[in-house]
């Protein structure tokens, strides 16, 4: 699966995958708490997601511009897209990665702030922030409005009674012309239990609605990868049908 938590230790696979919070078919935000709390992150930096450098172009036509990343957890992808001269704001539900993130980065000279419903980790010149919050009850109108959202992991790891409010808090961030990429893990076996969440290509389009335009920019058969008969990765570019 692509994955946001590339700050987390490659843990024996084994080890694991027999863990029984891997097992759980669904995971909340107490799961993650669990699980950022049980295996230790790495201290390494780390690169950018691959399809983030591959279709940059695709998401950002334009920069420097305002990018959403939910559930960014420390993500280098924050830093990438910061570094390109981009303003970046981060969603996040558990506050350690993020803590992490910031100290990694001492250059950025970030302080922390109390809200309503969470806390925001922003640089001194304001580019790169993060909210700590539940990403599905986030204020839309305290986030603003984004050229771009890249949801690299996010979309599938929301458990599903949450996705349609977590779609539509995103949404509500987009301009007229925004760009979406979505990455959606999809048709693995019914039976599966634990992340990535498989979503069908139709909940997909009943979850987004009418007014999007999705597009398949690629998809990766990952079946050997998890041992399974089917299990596919395909990367979207969601696009408001009015657009050009």
């Amino acid at each position: 699966m692509a994955d946001h938590q590339e700050g987390l230790t490659n843990v024996d696979a084994c080890e694991s995958m027999d863990d029984s919070l891997m097992q759980k078919k669904e995971w909340h935000l107490g799961d993650w708490v669990e699980m950022y709390d049980k295996y230790p992150s790495s201290k390494a930096k780390g690169g950018p997601s691959e399809q983030l450098v591959k279709y940059v172009k695709e998401l950002l036509p334009s920069e420097p511009a305002h990018v959403l990343v939910p559930l960014c957890g420390k993500s280098p992808d924050l830093r990438w897209l910061y570094e390109r001269g981009n303003t970046v704001v981060g969603l996040e539900g558990v506050e350690k990665p993020v803590r992490e993130f910031y100290e990694m980065y001492p250059d950025l000279q970030h302080s922390v702030e109390d809200l309503p419903f969470g806390k925001l980790f922003k640089s001194s010149d304001g580019r790169l922030q993060v909210y700590v919050c539940d990403v599905t009850q986030v204020p839309s109108e305290a986030l603003g409005k984004f050229d771009a959202v890249f949801d690299w992991g996010a979309y599938t790891a929301i458990v599903e009674g949450d996705r349609q409010r977590y779609v539509d808090v995103v949404m509500a961030t987009m301009k007229e012309d925004s760009r979406y990429f979505l990455e959606v893990c999809h048709d693995g076996p019914p039976e599966a239990t634990g992340i990535p969440n498989s979503v069908s290509f139709r909940t997909l389009k009943l979850e987004f609605g009418p007014s999007w335009r999705l597009r398949v920019l690629e998809t990766l058969d990952i079946s050997e990868d998890w041992e399974v008969e089917s299990f596919f990765n395909s990367y979207f570019l969601i696009t408001p049908k009015n657009s050009q």
